[in-house]
This record gives structure tokens, sequence and C-alpha cells, in this order.
């Protein structure tokens, strides 16, 4: 991981899934290696994981992770896909990513919210898109206090849409008006599993449109984090998807500094 990270042709940030299951001298030896090459992102809670934890055990999970790796942990995500459905009551998950961000808050350190894209697709009614999430269940003082609010979006999850620049740009103009004063961009993107010879095509497509993607907003700072990651990219450099990772760091860097 570390020479993968090294060899990236700017500095990354590597989002980091903390398993609800593991205390947090778990990932000490992780972190340690980590921080020297890398910023770092830590995930308190996958939207998977939701479900396995309550908001009392929640509130303590963040502050022992806090505790452990507050001076090396540059962003705590405090929530992760919260407006999807399979995470439970949305009033039990406000109650979560709420004590989260206090916690975070508290500690003087920069928080981020993921929200689930699922514009023409998603579950129906049992399923609210981020900006009827946003509204309803992440209350004004964490919407107002949030450093980062990123969008998870898995086109293999929604009928195959590519989403054109503007229509990215103009969702991201509607978030910002309910977080203003929060950086913007992408968290989770990916396929649904590792690639495969046979899906490797569409890992490097996916990889070039979002890493690439021009969205001229001054809050935009793109993101990207690809979710198989140490599957597809690792060992450095024998994976085939490493060389599109690097070209997409490069194409990002490009857009924004260019």
């Amino acid at each position: 991981m570390v020479a993968g990270l090294q060899n990236f042709p700017e500095t990354p940030t590597t989002r980091i899934y903390f398993d609800v299951s593991e205390p947090a001298k778990y990932y000490t030896a992780a972190v340690s290696a980590l921080r020297p090459v890398s910023y770092l992102m830590g995930e308190l809670l996958d939207s998977s994981d939701e479900t396995s934890i309550a908001v009392a055990a929640y509130n303590t999970r963040v502050n022992s992770y806090l505790a452990a790796f507050g001076n090396t942990v540059d962003l705590w995500e405090i929530g992760n896909e919260v407006n999807g459905n399979w995470l439970g009551k949305y009033s039990t998950v406000e109650a979560k990513l709420t004590v989260g961000y206090n916690d975070v808050a508290a500690a003087g350190k920069r928080s981020a919210l993921t929200l689930y894209y699922n514009a023409r697709c998603g579950d129906g009614s049992s399923e609210l898109d981020p900006l009827a999430f946003s509204r309803s269940y992440v209350p004004a003082a964490v919407r107002s206090g949030l450093d980062y609010v990123l969008l998870s979006y898995y086109e293999d999850d929604c009928n195959g849409i590519r989403p054109s620049a503007a229509t990215w740009t103009a969702y991201f103009q509607q978030l910002h008006a309910l977080y203003p004063n929060a950086r913007l961009g992408f968290s989770e993107i990916g396929l649904n599993d590792p690639a495969t010879a046979r899906t490797l095509s569409s890992a490097e497509s996916l990889v070039r449109y979002y890493y690439g993607l021009k969205v001229n907003l001054p809050y935009f700072v793109g993101g990207s984090f690809w979710w198989y990651f140490a599957e597809d990219a690792l060992p450095y450099p024998s994976k085939p998807l490493w060389t599109a990772l690097q070209a997409g760091f490069q194409a990002q860097a490009a857009a924004y500094t260019g």
C-alpha cells in the first residue's frame, strides 16, 4: 500500500474503512504507515454497518477513535450513504450522524458526510434522495458546520446512467444551497465487485470520467475514492487498474490547476 501511494503523481488522500467490530487500536499500525505518504480520511461507520451499532455505542466509538487518531487522521466521515434505505430508520441515522458531527466538532477536527446519489434510480418512496434527506434529517447546525459533503455513486446500481458534467454541476449547486460552508465532491465510485478481465474496460471508463470530470464551481474538490482500490490497484504496479488510476490523478490535477 505504501509503495503504491508514494508513486501517485499527487499526494493522495486515503479513505480508511474502520470496521464497526474493531477497536481503534486495531488500526494503529495502518494509520502510522499510511500517514507519512498520504492524507487520511477515517470512515467511522460504513452504511453496511449502520444497523450493527446503537446511537450511544456509536458516540463512544467516535470518541475512542478521535482519542487514538485525532492528530493523524485529517478528515472524519461521520456518516456514509446516509440516505440509503438499507440503513434502517432515518431518525436513528440522523441521531448517529448528529452525535458523530458533534463529537468531531468538539474535538476541533474536520468532518465529512457522504450521501448516496440515486437520481432516476433508487428504491422509490422508501429511499429519499440526498436533497430530501438533507432537508429532513440533517439538522441545520450540522449542515452549516460540515467541512465536506460528498456523493457516493455507482453507475451499476443506477441503470448504467452517467450524468453529464452539466447535470453534476447543477446538482452540486443544489447541495451547496443546503451545505453553504462545505466543500463538495465525490466519495465512493466504482464497480459493485473488484475488476476482472471482463469488467476492466468498464472500470477504466469510470476512472477516466469521474477523475477527469470538470465541475466549474469554486467549492467543488473532485474526490472519487475507488472503493476496491486495494483489490484493483495493489500491489503496485502489477494490477491492471493501477495505470488508469495514476492517469486519473493526473487528469484531476490538471482539471483544477491547469
